[in-house]
């Protein structure tokens, strides 16, 4: 039964990673996303090295010099100190820390997987959305939207096809609507 749980783990893990990943933005420039990698890269090696955070527990997306923290720490002061991590670290224009203090489950940590895969699913099916462009995070069913759409009807969309997907227990639209300024 054990090896049946890790097995359907790992394939749920890869298909989660096949729905999230790869997605450059067409919105965003080219030496924008390399910078908001770079930032992401600093912070997630700045976190390893910090004995105050289980870097395992944060995860660090970056979009446009924003950085986006979520996930499930096990203190008010390991949330704290991520952002402060974040925060520090040269080229970060804003930090959005939707990190939940508690106890993460490999349970809850599938459930968060499955809603992020069903999210981003949902959101490739519609044609009229860039999926590329909006990146989903899930944090004990709190679902985070990130990333640069053409139109409020667009980012409305979004939020509305997260918030209607099962399990969702609340959506944070971080979506921003209108093509970079230079």
């Amino acid at each position: 039964m054990k090896r049946i749980f890790v097995v359907a783990a790992g394939s749920l893990v890869g298909v989660a990673l096949l729905a999230l990943l790869g997605c450059a933005s067409s919105m965003v420039t080219k030496s924008t996303r390399h910078a908001d990698s770079g930032i992401t890269s600093v912070i997630q090696a700045s976190l390893e090295a910090n004995d105050k955070v289980k870097a395992r527990q944060v995860d660090v997306q970056t979009r446009e010099g924003v950085v986006y923290l979520t996930g499930v720490v096990d203190t008010e002061d390991a949330r704290r100190e991520a952002a402060r991590v974040a925060w520090r670290t040269e080229g970060v224009e804003g930090v959005v820390n939707d990190l939940t203090v508690g106890e993460r489950t490999v349970g809850s940590w599938i459930d968060d997987v499955m809603i992020s895969s069903k999210v981003k699913s949902k959101l490739i099916s519609k044609s009229e959305i860039k999926a590329g462009d909006i990146d989903v995070g899930s944090s004990q069913g709190v679902v985070t939207l990130v990333g640069r759409v053409s139109s409020e009807r667009i980012k409305s969309e979004a939020e509305r096809i997260a918030r209607g997907t099962k399990g969702v227990k609340d959506v944070h639209n971080e979506l921003l609507v209108g093509n970079m300024r230079y």
